[in-house]
């Protein structure tokens, strides 16, 4: 009877040994429900609280990198009258990356509680300045990760500041239950904790490969031009060849209707397709009214793909003052003369193309400087022909020139 008793004790310790001692078994349900709580209802918080902190950590060592672009964030939402932008670009940086440090390292509870309700601040303030720039048409970056990222402001950013503030709110909720910093509560968790990060780390790598591998697969389309076979010299030099402008449609700021054939009837023009959230198109852009002081023979304009992308431009400060921007509705124009941005086009008064298309930062700038070289050599070639026609008539004698006169 005695080993029929032990047999069963050994097979069912919880159901007959443990209630001869309550003691005993409370302990192991305190101990056995703390646990569970620390590997299951734990882990979606100290989750929150990474998301947090390597949020702030990447954007303020992406500001830190680059200040300037703190600046011209707060200037694109219209925040200069409460915020100080040099001081706030020097100190911003690195606040962010301090509470994201005490997030991450601290473990002990109250630095993290402090950590984490400033970072809830931080978000919410974040998030009620996106909203308020997509309510007053302030579409211009945020360079809200530094010069890393020049999107425009959109209803995405506020969707992922949300989704920031709700995060916020679960590490701040997790360090009032006592949690501490990320690194200290994952080494205290235990098989069942690990499993829920080993899910959440393979959803993210997941993510940012198929990011990275859709950035890799869709590189800065080239220009893909349509043009005849190339036509060579007796040097075995490639000769460009004059097409006739396309009766492309265009469109000014107001709403009114043109044509590139139309564009150019009068005087000679260089478009550029740019977008307003190029980076390429971004750095072109800031120095296209110099190239119009620099070519006063041609008209230079800024084209853009939709009145959004060049309002967005304005709101950027991006927009070349003095030029008359147009507008290229669904890309219909430059479908003409290939894909990619920035991408130059050169409209003679002849009716036909006097240069590119050209695609790219460096190409755009090469083709500009090819005009200017070419009109500083006509400028040349002009004076030397006046000076030798003056010159003919001085040596033909001051008889001729009174016969000129009558």
């Amino acid at each position: 009877m005695q080993g029929v008793k032990s047999c069963i004790a050994r097979r069912h310790v919880e159901r007959f040994v443990l209630p001869k001692n309550c003691c005993c078994r409370l302990l192991f349900s305190h101990t056995h429900s703390r646990s569970f709580m620390l590997t299951v209802s734990t882990v979606p918080l100290v989750l929150c609280t990474a998301l947090v902190a390597l949020t702030l950590l990447i954007s303020g060592i992406a500001k830190a990198k680059d200040p300037q672009s703190t600046v011209t964030g707060i200037q694109n939402l219209g925040l200069e009258k409460i915020a100080p932008t040099r001081a706030v670009s020097l100190v911003l940086p690195w606040f962010e990356i301090v509470v994201a440090a005490v997030l991450l390292l601290s473990p002990v509870r109250l630095p993290v509680v402090i950590a984490s309700g400033l970072a809830l601040i931080l978000m919410l303030f974040y998030t009620v300045v996106i909203a308020r720039a997509l309510a007053t048409g302030r579409t211009g970056s945020c360079n809200c990760f530094g010069s890393e990222s020049n999107a425009p402001v959109s209803r995405y950013t506020l969707v992922r500041n949300i989704a920031l503030l709700l995060a916020a709110a679960g590490a701040h909720t997790s360090a009032l239950r006592g949690g501490t910093g990320v690194v200290s509560t994952l080494l205290g968790l235990g098989n069942g904790g690990w499993t829920w990060v080993f899910g959440a780390a393979l959803i993210a790598v997941t993510l940012e490969a198929v990011r990275r591998g859709d950035a890799l697969a869709q590189p800065e389309p080239q220009a893909q031009v349509i043009l005849p076979e190339p036509v060579y010299d007796e040097n075995g030099e490639e000769q460009y060849v004059r097409m006739p402008i396309p009766h492309a449609a265009l469109y000014l700021e107001n709403g009114r209707h043109t044509n590139l054939r139309a564009l150019a009837k009068n005087q000679a023009r260089v478009l550029v397709f740019v977008s307003a959230t190029c980076a390429g198109c971004v750095k072109f852009l800031k120095t296209m009214a110099s190239w119009q002081e620099r070519l006063p023979q041609v008209a230079l304009h800024p084209v853009y793909s939709s009145l959004e992308s060049l309002q967005t431009s304005r709101n950027a400060g991006t927009l070349p003052e003095g030029l008359t921007p147009l507008i290229d509705r669904e890309a219909g124009a430059r479908a003409n003369f290939g894909n990619g941005v920035p991408l130059a086009v050169v409209l003679g008064a002849d009716g036909l193309l006097a240069g590119g298309p050209v695609a790219g930062n460096e190409q755009v700038e090469a083709l500009l400087t090819d005009i200017e070289e070419q009109f500083a050599e006509a400028a040349r070639l002009a004076e030397e022909e006046r000076q030798e026609q003056m010159r003919k008539a001085f040596a033909a004698g001051p008889s001729n020139v009174e016969g000129d006169h009558l």
